[in-house]
């Protein structure tokens, strides 16, 4: 028995610091995905809510002469790591309407919400996201269209937007 325990001695060795590395990076073997492509939604309605615990990264670019894209980001636990970034010399408004909260006005930008709980509001079109982690999603696409944009969970197959708000779709699936 002593022999057995004194094998294993140096796989608890290798075991413990990388428990303990992914406990600090909040990594998990559980994480899901969601991605979404070249989203839109009508004026005033979310292409996107989403709820996550991990991280989400975006770009939207308005399509539409007549709009702007907006993005509202609630940080649950104020992690204070979110920012945004205009491309192409687009013009962008960040404001922080509250503690917790960041609201992203513009026609051509990137965003992100990393390592946190985070609530997000996307409207506009053009729009483009990948989040990783635990989440919930609502999707809304043009009643009208087949260009919309589409999305997939966990790596899974592409489905256009749907023409309503979805149900709450879960990542990963089944979590």
């Amino acid at each position: 028995m002593r022999r057995l325990a004194l094998a294993c001695l140096p796989l608890i060795a290798l075991a413990v610091p990388a428990t303990a590395a992914a406990l600090a990076t909040g990594t998990s073997t559980t994480d899901g995905t969601l991605v979404v492509q070249n989203g839109a939604a009508p004026r005033g309605l979310a292409v996107i809510k989403l709820g996550v615990v991990g991280t989400a990264i975006g770009h939207v670019s308005t399509g539409s002469p007549d709009q702007l894209d907006t993005v509202v980001i609630y940080d649950q636990n104020n992690t204070n790591n979110v920012a945004a970034a205009a491309a192409n010399g687009a013009y962008l408004t960040k404001t922080t309407p509250g503690d917790q909260k960041t609201k992203l006005v513009g026609s051509d930008f990137r965003f992100r919400a990393a390592d946190g709980a985070y609530t997000i509001w996307i409207y506009g079109s053009g729009v483009d996201v990948f989040a990783v982690g635990a989440g919930k999603v609502t999707l809304q696409g043009l009643p009208d269209s087949s260009t919309d944009g589409r999305y997939s969970l966990d790596g899974g197959p592409w489905h256009s937007l749907p023409a309503v708000p979805s149900d709450l779709l879960t990542f990963p699936i089944g979590g």
